[in-house]
């Protein structure tokens, strides 16, 4: 039997407790708001009201000793777009693109990305793109004030000063070792907002002013440098080479007058390079085997020890057989019958090498070859140097055919860094130093000064002077007409070595050496470490033909630059 009025009351019923349900679903909400998100969501509110914004310090200049700006900062803006008040994006995105160097459909899609609220478009625009943006007065398009960074010079010195990347900090090179010195301390705004992001004027605001960086002032003569790196260029073209270093360093102070090195870059494009490689520094990162140079070392060490003189002989067979039956031999199998110590350097005779060796014995050698600074950092002032590879008698990697290959410079691994300032005790008496390429740091408060650093004493200044008399009789016997500089008396070895093959062995070929030379001078009173290095020649494998033009023309150059006059006048009208 049907009641009246049921069907009404079921829903009365239903609209009642969905009208509960509803209630209560929005009392959860407010509770969760208000009491369990409350915190939360007020200090969101207020890190929207009071936003901090951090503002670029200023960098330091770089420059170089003679006063040249080699690295600073001009002003420049950021673009960027509040996305949601940009009122045309595709008539901005093409109003923008030839302004700012990036496509009219890149702009566009940047300008209308759903999640976000603010973007970036472009960095360090110049002044005359700014102005030109200025006078458009596109709604949404701001731009802000950030510097940028410039090498007034190009890709002078590229590898020696690095660059600064897009987040403005410092990336290789002295900018990236000296960062948190040139870089200074960014300044702080901390500001109450209204709702479109703007400082209120009025409100509650702090302020505290970036910290500028200081200027650096490298040892690194821009005049030197040039000299340098034209040297360099010529000689890596005329043998059609994989690249090269040369450093010049003064051998008193350890201090780095100049440092270059092909292939390289210009860091004011650092973002068009393909491969980043150019951006490290090999004259301290590159590990090779120096090959004859090394024979340097070795007879600085026999020198010093007593075990033989500059007279002392040595039958120079064109090899030497090992108890195993290994032999190793002069380069191209030559035989020179019996040579002084001076004779063996004269050669490169790599059997008088060992011959040194044995009469010093492992230990001595490998404690003499650290001594100079080998198999560890030399602790210059440039970021990501290497300590090279020396597998002493304790290595398992060791063996009699290594003890006698390290005599003559394979089997073991410098950097040019660590071989030129080697030489460079030679040349002082004995001394080895810390180089640098620093020689200032001026801020506001005060200017600080790199002193000279000596590491250690290598060898006694009576081996310094008999090693460098030898060396100077083999610039004017052996190289005389090749690369000597007619009129000074300069002290040089060269070095030609076998590259290492992944499969094992060394390689063979064109282009399958480093062609080097190592020296200073003038002898009566040294001013100038010069080494010469040439990766894989095509013209000519050999030091003296390969790197021998461009030491000459480095040290002729050096001498003219300072005005050191030649010490054998006579020598200049018949000479080479």
């Amino acid at each position: 039997m049907h009641r009246p009025g049921g069907t009404s009351s079921r829903r009365i019923y239903l609209l009642y407790a969905c009208f509960v349900l509803f209630a209560g679903a929005v009392g959860y909400r407010v509770f969760s708001f208000q009491v369990m998100q409350g915190p939360a969501l007020a200090q969101r509110a207020e890190e929207f009201r009071y936003r901090e914004d951090l503002v670029p310090a200023h960098r330091g200049d770089i420059l170089d000793a003679r006063g040249r700006v080699l690295a600073t900062d001009v002003p420049a803006d950021r673009i960027s777009a509040i996305i949601q008040e940009v009122e045309d994006p595709r008539k901005t995105a093409q109003l923008l693109a030839p302004l700012i160097g990036r496509s009219e459909d890149d702009i566009f899609a940047a300008l209308t990305q759903p999640d976000k609220e603010w973007v970036v478009l472009q960095r360090r625009l110049s002044s005359e793109a700014s102005q030109r943006i200025r006078e458009l007065n596109l709604p949404g398009i701001v731009l802000a004030p950030e510097p940028r960074r410039v090498y007034p010079m190009g890709s002078f010195a590229a590898q020696v000063i690095g660059f600064v990347n897009w987040e403005y900090a410092g990336a290789y090179g002295i900018e990236a070792a000296y960062d948190d010195v040139v870089g200074g301390v960014p300044g702080q705004l901390i500001g109450e907002r209204d709702a479109a992001g703007n400082v209120i004027a009025l409100g509650q605001s702090v302020w505290n002013p970036p910290r500028d960086g200081a200027t650096l002032v490298l040892t690194i003569d821009s005049a030197v440098q040039r000299i340098a790196e034209q040297a360099l260029r010529e000689a890596v073209e005329e043998q059609e080479a994989a690249g090269g270093t040369i450093i010049v360093q003064d051998p008193k102070t350890g201090a780095i007058l100049a440092m270059a090195s092909l292939p390289s870059f210009d860091p004011n494009h650092f973002e068009d390079v393909e491969d980043p490689g150019p951006f490290g520094n090999p004259a301290v990162s590159a590990g090779y085997e120096p090959g004859s140079t090394f024979k340097i070392i070795t007879m600085a060490l026999g020198l010093d020890a007593g075990v033989v003189t500059p007279g002392t002989t040595v039958d120079g067979g064109a090899y030497r057989e090992l108890p195993d039956g290994t032999r190793i031999y002069n380069a191209l199998h030559q035989e020179f019958g019996i040579e002084t110590m001076t004779e063996v350097l004269a050669h490169s005779s790599n059997v008088g090498a060992m011959f040194v060796a044995d009469r010093l014995g492992a230990e001595a050698f490998y404690e003499g070859v650290r001594r100079f600074g080998f198999g560890e950092p030399t602790g210059v002032d440039l970021p990501a140097e290497s300590g090279g590879i020396v597998h002493a008698p304790d290595s398992p990697l060791w063996s009699l055919t290594t003890f006698y290959t390290n005599a003559f410079g394979q089997g073991v691994t410098v950097t040019p860094i660590q071989l030129v300032n080697a030489v460079s005790a030679i040349a002082n008496g004995g001394t080895l130093m810390r180089p640098y390429v620093v020689q200032e740091i001026r801020d506001d408060e005060k200017t600080t000064v790199t002193h000279p650093e000596p590491v250690r004493r290598v060898v006694r200044p009576e081996t310094a002077k008999q090693l460098t008399d030898m060396l100077v009789q083999v610039m004017e016997t052996e190289y005389r007409g090749k690369f000597d500089i007619p009129g000074y008396r300069v002290a040089a070895k060269t070095g030609t070595a076998e590259i290492p093959s992944p499969a094992g062995g060394y390689e063979t070929g064109d282009g399958s050496t480093i062609a080097s030379v190592v020296g200073f001078g003038p002898v009566e009173d040294p001013q100038f470490t010069v080494l010469v290095k040439i990766d894989r020649p095509k013209k000519s494998p050999w030091g003296e033909r390969a790197a021998g033009p461009a030491f000459r023309k480095v040290f002729q150059e050096l001498f003219l630059l300072y005005g050191i006059p030649p010490s054998q006048p006579a020598e200049l009208d018949g000479g080479s």
